[in-house]
């Protein structure tokens, strides 16, 4: 690894020299306990494949309308992905049930073995009592897998714990070796879009255009961006988080709505001559000084109404994996859960008081049933619009004079409320907006 030639520039005469060290095979047991952050590449690397079909019927209604109905598929698979291959066991080595027994106040065999060398633990303390002590808040929160990882990683005298507890090294990770990370890239991830696009348009004729159109669509995959070439997201409870995978070994548990699914879609605009001065329907016999100031006007907008993003609700927890947080548990939630309103506080919030009530944190080895990206963030409305004029001076020059506005109804779009259940801000969105105020800009232009 090199990272002065980066720095120096990256030219050709900044090259480094390579110089091997040793053999591949020399490489195949690394150090033990190496704590930096590794990446390693699946040799089973495939490219990525995507099928496009569209089928599309298109007929015109009256002159210069057409109305277009289309159909939109689309399925990609052996798309870029990573994971951390250090997903810490739980389940098949018997933690989970050692855990909850700890949890609940008693004595586990498996736990007093694995913290009997523990430093941490006092004389008088069997293993289940230090836990107890150490991790309060994490047996409070199911958080089994982030105990796990901490008493995985826990190393005193070259050794982990579980290797000086008598148990396998690989009790906890299947590379003991990559105690800071090993990141995997792979191209096991898939996607799939389906939609119905419907539009009216009327082609610019007589003063007069517009377009109309609805989209219906859904988009769903395994995670919405491209970790190959940076890294996977392990920061446990972000958005971007719900896209790393809750299980490593079964990838099929991410699958659901993309970050980006706009369910339904309405765009419109248009661009109109007002019907004022010499030759129009008002005022064609208009004195030229006149219809220098008031004719000749031109009004264009555009207009979209669109659903929110998918987002997800997180229990607060690693429940289920280390490597991010677990989805919430909902009692009788449907996915259409949430709406815009303001509370005594002063606050803007999404979810009301009832609806926090369903939400909680999963127990111990669980994953949560709401699953990624189970609910949809407000809805948003934005229109923009421009009134100009133009004027011919003499051949060759013009003058124009315009008015544009965006937001012109100044209506807020609000951003994702706070989407963790063991927060005390849960379903707030405070004032956190992605829309700009209106704003009015007046401009003019000399042409020649």
């Amino acid at each position: 690894m090199n990272t002065a030639f980066g720095q120096a520039g990256g030219r050709l005469p900044n090259a480094p020299t390579l110089s091997p060290s040793g053999r591949p095979g020399d490489f195949l047991t690394p150090p033990v306990n190496r704590n930096v952050n590794n990446y390693v590449v699946d040799p089973e690397w495939e490219s990525p494949l995507t099928h496009s079909w569209a089928l599309s019927y298109q007929r015109e209604l009256w002159n210069r309308t057409v109305m277009e109905v289309a159909y939109i598929g689309r399925s990609a698979k052996n798309l870029y992905g990573a994971y951390g291959i250090n997903q810490a066991e739980i389940r098949s080595n018997g933690f989970v049930d050692a855990f909850n027994i700890v949890r609940a106040g008693g004595q586990s065999a498996l736990i007093n073995q694995l913290l009997g060398p523990d430093t941490r633990r006092t004389g008088s303390e069997t293993g289940s009592d230090a836990m107890r002590r150490l991790f309060a808040s994490d047996l409070q929160l199911n958080a089994v897998a982030s105990v796990a990882q901490q008493l995985a990683t826990r190393v005193q005298g070259g050794r982990t714990l579980s290797e000086l507890s008598g148990l396998s090294p690989y009790f906890f990770y299947n590379y003991p070796q990559f105690l800071g990370g090993l990141f995997v890239l792979d191209t096991n991830d898939y996607s799939d879009y389906h939609a119905m696009e419907v539009t009216l348009q009327r082609r610019f004729g007589r003063g007069f255009g517009y377009l109309l159109g609805y989209t219906l669509s859904r988009s769903r995959d395994i995670r919405s961006f491209d970790p190959a070439f940076t890294r996977v997201s392990t920061t446990t409870n972000v958005q971007a988080a719900s896209s790393t995978p809750f299980d490593i070994y079964n990838r099929d548990l991410n699958y659901g709505p993309s970050d980006f699914d706009r369910r339904h879609v309405f765009q419109s605009s248009f661009v109109t001559e007002l019907p004022i001065g010499r030759g129009r329907r008002f005022g064609r016999d208009m004195h030229r000084l006149l219809d220098a100031a008031i004719g000749g006007w031109q009004v264009a907008g555009i207009a979209v109404i669109q659903t929110g993003r998918p987002f997800t609700v997180y229990g607060g927890s690693t429940t289920y994996s280390n490597l991010v947080q677990s989805p919430a548990d909902c009692s009788g939630c449907t996915g259409g859960e949430g709406a815009v309103f303001d509370d005594p506080t002063g606050f803007v919030f999404y979810f009301n008081e009832e609806e926090r009530r369903k939400f909680s944190t999963p127990g111990a080895g669980q994953l949560g049933n709401t699953g990624r990206n189970a609910f949809v963030s407000p809805p948003s409305f934005n229109m923009d619009l421009s009134l100009s004029k133009s004027f011919a001076l003499f051949q060759g020059h013009a003058f124009e004079v315009r008015a544009d506005a965006t937001n012109l109804t100044n209506t807020p779009t609000f951003n994702f409320p706070t989407a963790v259940v063991t927060s005390t801000t849960f379903g707030r969105i405070g004032r956190d907006v992605i829309s700009g105020s209106r704003k009015v800009q007046l401009g003019v232009k000399y042409s020649f």
